[in-house]
C-alpha cells in the first residue's frame, strides 16, 4: 500500500470546475422589470385602463401571476360602447377566457408568463384585454413575443411623482412586427422599479389612439389567495 499512498500524495490537484460566465445585466430598467416579473414566484397588481381617440374604452381589475403559467385577469368595463368582462384563468395546465358570449376553453400555452409579461412591459395591458373583452386569447403567447414586440430607442430622466412616489420615465418607441406602432411613456416607482403609470400614443391608418393606465397596489413575491387560480369544472 505504501507504493499507492505515495502515488497519490505526489499527483497533482485536480483543475478547478469551469465558473460560468455571470449573467449578462440588464440593459436598462425595462430589460430589468421584464426579468423580474418573468422569473418572479408570484406578482399581482390593480390596474385601470382608459382610451380615447380611435377606440373608447376603458377598464378596471386585477391580474395575478403564479408559478407553472397560472395566470389570471379579472377587469370589468366598457368598449366600443358596450359593457363587458375581460376575464382569463390559467391553472397551469388549462386556460379559460373570452366574455360570456364568446369563451374559449383550452390547453395552457407554454409561452403564457413570458408573452404576458412583456407585452405589458414593452406595450401595456389594454391590448391583451381588449383581446379578452373580444373572445380571444393574450396576444404572442407561443414564445414568440421577442419576435413581434421590440423596444426602440429607449430613454430616461426623472419623472414626475405619481401619487406622491418619485418617478423614473422611460420613453420608447413601440414596434410591431418592425413597424413603428406606438410611441411609450412609462413611469416606474423610483425605489421599486415597478410601474405606476403609463401614456400611449397608438398610431393606426384611420388615426390615433391615446391610452392612459394606472398600476396600484404592486406586489411581486407576495402571497396570492387561495384558489385564484382554479378553474371550475
Amino acid at each position: 500500500w505504501l507504493p499507492l499512498a505515495s502515488a497519490c500524495a505526489s499527483s497533482p490537484p485536480p483543475p478547478p470546475a469551469p465558473v460560468p460566465p455571470p449573467a449578462a445585466a440588464p440593459a436598462t430598467a425595462l430589460e430589468a422589470l421584464e426579468q423580474r416579473l418573468a422569473t418572479a414566484r408570484t406578482f399581482h397588481f390593480h390596474a385601470r385602463l382608459a382610451t380615447s381617440g380611435r377606440i373608447e374604452s376603458r377598464f378596471e381589475g386585477t391580474v395575478f401571476a403564479g408559478a407553472d403559467r397560472r395566470m389570471r385577469f379579472a377587469l370589468q368595463g366598457a368598449f366600443g360602447g358596450k359593457d363587458v368582462d375581460a376575464l382569463f384563468t390559467c391553472d397551469g395546465a388549462r386556460m379559460r377566457g373570452g366574455h360570456r358570449e364568446q369563451p374559449f376553453d383550452m390547453d395552457a400555452s407554454p409561452g403564457l408568463r413570458e408573452g404576458v409579461v412583456l407585452a405589458f412591459v414593452r406595450m401595456g395591458l389594454t391590448h391583451d384585454v381588449a383581446r379578452l373583452a373580444t373572445g380571444k386569447t393574450p396576444d404572442y403567447i407561443d414564445g414568440s413575443v421577442r419576435r413581434h414586440l421590440e423596444v426602440v430607442g429607449a430613454a430616461h430622466l426623472a419623472g414626475e411623482p405619481v401619487r406622491g412616489a418619485p418617478t423614473e420615465q422611460w420613453t420608447w418607441a413601440l414596434y410591431v412586427d418592425h413597424q413603428k406602432s406606438a410611441d411609450e411613456t412609462l413611469w416606474l416607482d423610483a425605489s421599486s422599479g415597478l410601474p405606476l403609470k403609463r401614456r400611449v400614443v397608438v398610431h393606426f391608418p384611420e388615426g390615433d389612439m391615446d391610452v392612459g393606465e394606472e398600476y396600484d397596489d404592486f406586489v411581486v413575491d407576495g402571497p396570492v389567495p387561495e384558489g385564484t387560480f382554479r378553474i371550475e369544472p
